[in-house]
């Protein structure tokens, strides 16, 4: 079917769909290169960029879109074929115009909906917020009695260990500390964010990290509170203990802790059956530790001095036996502890322009939508 007998000339709607097209990637090529190269020289990182380019596969799509409208236009030369040639040429002054803009004004729309999809980034704005956090210090009993195998054949130090990684695993931008003790105390890790060093630290501990043994809790207590900062946060120390062979020094820390409003939760790890001690934590199977009459050594963990530090604080205790222990409890009771407003922060974003797009893909759908409007405005 050749153009002159036709309504639509297919060639020629096909090379002016082709010169559009080619006109219309050009002059967004010459745009976002502008936008990239001003936002980059103004803002440094915040040039321009998208930040889902995936969704530009989609604009493969626009392919078997101009198919489907070349094959409607087929369509249509074929119903039109019983017209006069007059006729034909009437209708061709004005319909391969409309049909045209009708079609470049949904492919348009269509591709803007992909640029919008695409989330282009460019330029940068300052947003406000706050930070709510709190100071979490661990004391973590490593007297030789935390060796003792009496949870399923497990230490009751390695039960803590995993309880403390379940622990930091549910932090988010709260600040932890280590504190190590026996008769003595020390700090393992001062305060930080980075939970990935404090799973390392963690998983180091042993009870060779403390000389004199014992299990000096007060003292603990004290080291804890003097590893706190002066910033006003809601400050929390949680004890982790089997209780065994404590000591009682410094009993006026526990008026401190009340004084200063630090919260304080106590965790009991073993059983009260209890067992004996190996001499070497690393190969239990070497012995265990003996008393004066060669028996061995048989350490029970104590529940009531492990609810006497969370009585003598106004805390909270929790006592476990299990492998490992389902911490829900003693978590909600730290997380309600987070309700101190650290500061107000104002912080540099790069800002998402979809909107520019997507405002621009309903302009030119709304403009599709009256193209048959406007073609009965201009014919009349």
């Amino acid at each position: 079917m050749t153009s002159e007998k036709s309504t639509y000339p297919i060639k020629r709607i096909l090379t002016i769909l082709i010169v559009i097209e080619l006109v219309f990637w050009m002059l967004s090529y010459a745009i976002v290169q502008s936008l990239g190269f001003l936002m980059t020289a103004t803002s440094g990182k915040y040039g321009f960029h998208f930040t889902k380019p995936a969704y530009f596969y989609l604009l493969a799509l626009l392919i078997p879109f101009a198919y489907l409208f070349i094959r409607s236009l087929e369509r249509k030369n074929n119903i039109d074929s019983n017209l006069s040639q007059f006729s034909r040429r009437k209708m061709q002054e004005g319909s391969v115009f409309w049909s045209v803009l009708r079609f470049f004004m949904l492919r348009t729309a269509f591709v803007f909906l992909i640029f919008a999809l695409a989330q282009p980034i460019f330029g940068r704005k300052k947003v406000k917020g706050t930070m709510k956090s709190m100071e979490l210090v661990v004391c973590l009993d490593v007297s030789n009695s935390m060796n003792t195998c009496d949870i399923e054949s497990t230490s009751r130090l390695e039960v803590a260990k995993r309880s403390l990684n379940a622990l930091i695993g549910t932090l988010a931008g709260e600040k932890i500390g280590l504190c190590l003790f026996a008769r003595n105390s020390y700090v393992q890790l001062p305060l930080t964010t980075d939970y990935s060093a404090a799973k390392l630290f963690i998983e180091d501990v042993n009870t060779n990290a403390v000389s004199r043994q014992g299990t000096n809790i007060p003292e603990a207590l004290s080291t804890a509170m003097s590893m706190f900062t002066k910033e006003k946060l809601t400050k929390a120390i949680l004890v982790v203990t089997d209780g065994e062979n404590h000591e009682e020094e410094n009993a006026s820390v526990y008026e401190d802790i009340i004084e200063n409003e630090i919260q304080v939760c106590a965790l009991g790890i073993g059983t009260e059956l209890g067992g004996p001690i190996p001499e070497d934590p690393f190969n239990p199977q070497n012995g265990y530790r003996k008393d004066a009459f060669g028996q061995n050594v048989v350490s029970r963990m104590n529940p009531a001095f492990v609810k006497q530090i969370a009585s003598k604080t106004n805390g909270y205790a929790m006592i476990t036996s299990e492998p490992y222990p389902d911490l829900q409890t003693i978590l909600t009771q730290i997380n309600q502890m987070k309700r101190t407003k650290l500061r107000d922060l104002e912080f540099e974003v790069q800002e998402s322009r979809y909107q520019v797009p997507l405002a621009l893909a309903v302009l030119f759908w709304i403009i599709w939508l009256f193209v048959p409007a406007l073609k009965k405005g201009f014919k009349k």
